[in-house]
C-alpha cells in the first residue's frame, strides 16, 4: 500500500512538472547529489513502468567530466558539470520514449527546485554545441553508452535564475535516452555569473 502511495505521489509530481513545465523558483543554490539517487527508483509511466537504476559513468566518461570541471575551475569556477547514467529493464513491446525517460528523471529530481523550461527534443549536434569545456563527451557519450547504431533521443531543458545579488546561474539539462541499450544519461551544465 505504501509503495502505491509513493508511486502515485511521484506520478502526481511528475505530471505537475509536465503541466507547469517548471518547478517553483529555487530558494537556495541547487547542489546536485548523484549519491542520493544511487538506488533503484520505480516511476509509473504513461506507457509502462520504467525503473531507473543508477549505473554511473564509465571510466572514460568520468575522466571527461573531471577534465571539464578542472577546466571550469581554471576560469574562476565559471561552470560545473555533472553526468548521471542510469540503466533500466524494459519488457514492454513498445519502445521506450524520451518522454518516458524525462518523466522518470524528473521524478527522481522532484526535490530539485531549479525552474527548468523545456526547449524541445533536439539532435545530438545541438547538445554537442552546448558542451563547452566538456566537449570530450562528444562522441564518448555515443560510443560508451550506446550500441553504435541506435538513434539517441534527447530532451533539452534550460533555466536561468538569480543565486545572489547580481549573479545568475544558467542551467543546461540534457536527458539522453538510449532506447536499445536501455540507458539514460543526464548531463547538467551550470554556467555561473562571476
Amino acid at each position: 500500500m505504501l509503495r502505491h502511495r509513493v508511486q502515485l505521489s511521484v506520478l502526481a509530481s511528475a505530471l505537475w512538472l509536465g503541466a507547469c513545465n517548471a518547478p517553483p523558483a529555487p530558494t537556495e543554490e541547487p547542489t546536485p547529489t548523484p549519491e542520493a539517487t544511487q538506488s533503484v527508483r520505480s516511476v509509473a509511466s504513461r506507457l509502462s513502468q520504467i525503473e531507473l537504476e543508477y549505473e554511473g559513468p564509465t571510466a572514460l566518461l568520468e575522466a571527461d567530466m573531471e577534465a571539464g570541471n578542472e577546466e571550469c575551475d581554471t576560469y574562476n569556477n565559471w561552470c560545473d558539470g555533472t553526468l548521471e547514467v542510469y540503466s533500466f529493464p524494459w519488457t514492454s513491446t513498445q519502445a521506450p520514449t524520451v518522454a518516458d525517460a524525462v518523466e522518470s528523471v524528473f521524478a527522481l529530481r522532484q526535490d530539485d527546485r531549479i525552474p527548468f523550461r523545456f526547449q524541445g527534443n533536439v539532435p545530438f549536434s545541438t547538445m554537442s554545441q552546448q558542451l563547452f569545456f566538456f566537449d570530450a563527451l562528444d562522441p564518448h557519450l555515443l560510443t560508451e553508452l550506446g550500441n553504435g547504431t541506435e538513434q539517441v533521443q534527447i530532451a533539452y531543458y534550460y533555466a536561468s535564475y538569480l543565486v545572489a545579488a547580481g549573479a545568475h546561474d544558467w542551467n543546461h539539462l540534457f536527458i539522453v535516452l538510449y532506447p536499445q541499450s536501455h540507458r539514460v544519461a543526464v548531463f547538467n551544465l551550470v554556467n555561473h555569473e562571476t
